[in-house]
């Protein structure tokens, strides 16, 4: 089945959830990439799929090289999965960040799938919702919290920073590939293997039983036909609001210096962003769709960085 490739559409998988028999049930396998509308997503496939046993949370992957897991409150630590062999076995949904290695080493039979948004767009998301993050909340985070308040520095210094790039540094190639002798746990990925970790991160992909970009407006349609099943997706914003000591006017946020790392965290993504959206989009512009998706979203946060 994993032979047909990322951009076939299967048939509804047998199992509980499709009302047959109930002890045939194929596991959905939801990779979600921070900031691609994830949230949303795993709603509806809740409500679609009705699964009886549902995993979530994170996976090693998301912490680079971050070590100190003892601080985080108890209830904080339960969402995060350091040793994927003790995940649920029985899990009929499985949504949340957790890379392809951890998917597929836990859940190998699952029906794997990932969405994939404009990569400078889900770059700058990144940044704003770390800022709506208030000391209150994160105390619960203990010493990765120092982590997160990187995002209330000005962009460019955030984008500079080596302890965020776990996250911020061409994140959907790190999810396909961790972990990578070439993709550091702390710091940011050397240009000079971008050729070989394009290719590795875009072979993982096509692996995938499932992927589509936000901005194809057909996306709800396409992941309902491989589903077998109505799938709603409201794509509304549940980002908190951004303190007002931490606004600031964006377009002084984008400094020549904090675009030009703008560019450098995202060129790999941008890669298989473009890769993604041409075979399920052919006859549409790509780079005119990506100008629009990160024109609208620049906008949008904008607005939210002024009022």
């Amino acid at each position: 089945m994993r032979g047909r490739g990322v951009f076939s559409f299967l048939k509804p998988r047998a199992g509980k959830l499709s009302g047959n028999d109930p002890l045939d049930v194929t596991p959905i396998a939801f990779a979600h990439l921070p900031k691609t509308s994830g949230q949303a997503l795993t709603k509806g496939l809740i409500q679609a799929l009705k699964p009886a046993v549902i995993v979530q949370g994170f996976d090693r992957s998301m912490f680079g090289a971050f070590i100190g897991f003892e601080t985080l409150s108890n209830e904080v630590r339960s969402n995060i999965h350091l040793d994927w062999a003790k995940m649920s076995p029985d899990a009929e949904l499985i949504a949340g960040h957790f890379a392809f290695s951890t998917l597929r080493a836990r859940y190998p039979a699952a029906r794997m799938m990932t969405i994939l948004r404009e990569p400078m767009s889900r770059v700058l998301s990144f940044w704003l919702c770390w800022r709506t993050q208030s000391d209150e909340i994160l105390a619960a985070w203990g010493t990765w919290a120092k982590v997160v308040r990187q995002a209330r520095r000005p962009l460019a210094e955030f984008l500079a920073c080596e302890e965020v790039a776990c996250q911020l540094d061409n994140y959907y190639v790190r999810a396909m590939l961790w972990p990578h002798p070439k993709v550091p746990l702390a710091g940011f990925i050397d240009r000079r293997h971008d050729d070989s970790l394009a290719r590795q991160a875009a072979a993982r992909l096509r692996q995938l039983d499932f992927a589509d970009v936000m901005e194809n407006p057909r996306f709800q349609s396409n992941l309902q036909a491989w589903l077998g099943l109505p799938v709603d997706y409201p794509r509304f914003n549940e980002a908190r609001p951004i303190p007002p000591e931490f606004k600031s006017a964006l377009h002084h946020e984008l400094t020549p210096l904090a675009l030009g790392l703008l560019e450098a965290r995202t060129r790999l993504d941008r890669t298989l962003w473009t890769m993604l959206a041409r075979r399920r989009l052919p006859d549409t512009d790509i780079e005119g769709l990506r100008e629009r998706a990160l024109i609208g979203n620049v906008a949008r946060h904008s607005w939210l960085m002024i009022a």
